[in-house]
């Protein structure tokens, strides 16, 4: 069920907070099956920001070869819910203000990006939209990821079993 807006600021921040960490565990979990498939031992990986282990995760996918359906399908969230963390990042790292005659205030902490009205259903709307963003990462790494992998993994495993049948064993 969605968040409903009831008008307060920082709760609805707060939410963003909390569902952004949500969906970075999320990304996470991706980025584990991801490396998982591909062999890879990254160091530092603790480390890494959240956008680049979605550009690590979309230039692996693109390297596979027979990418599923279910897998282009996540592919093409990609860059969406990159764009929801950034504006999450403008809120977060941003600083709101109350001014008596205008409203609450957000000021980017971004060099050249305006102040702009800090209202609580931007907040909640940002918040629902981070919470849905988790499902198509979910679905990937619980299910398309596994699939693809023992996919590819059988087919690795039956060529092998022909080569050894080839060779007598």
């Amino acid at each position: 069920m969605a968040l409903q807006d009831d008008g307060d600021l920082i709760k609805g921040l707060g939410f963003v907070c909390l569902y952004a960490a949500y969906l970075e565990e999320a990304i996470d979990d991706v980025f584990s099956a991801v490396l998982a498939v591909n062999g890879d031992a990254v160091p530092k990986i603790d480390r890494w920001q959240i956008s680049r282990k979605l550009k690590y995760i979309r230039h692996s996918m693109e390297a596979w070869e027979d990418i599923t359906e279910e897998l282009s399908r996540f592919m093409s969230c990609i860059e969406p819910i990159g764009d929801l963390l950034e504006r999450r990042n403008l809120i977060i790292h941003g600083r709101i203000y109350a001014d008596p005659k205008t409203g609450d205030l957000l000021k980017p902490a971004r060099f050249g990006f305006p102040e702009i009205p800090a209202i609580s259903s931007d907040m909640y709307e940002l918040a629902n939209e981070l919470f849905a963003a988790r499902n198509p990462c979910l679905q990937a790494s619980m299910f398309a990821i596994p699939r693809f992998a023992m996919a590819n993994n059988s087919m690795a495993g039956n060529t092998m079993t022909k080569d050894a049948s080839i060779l007598g064993d």
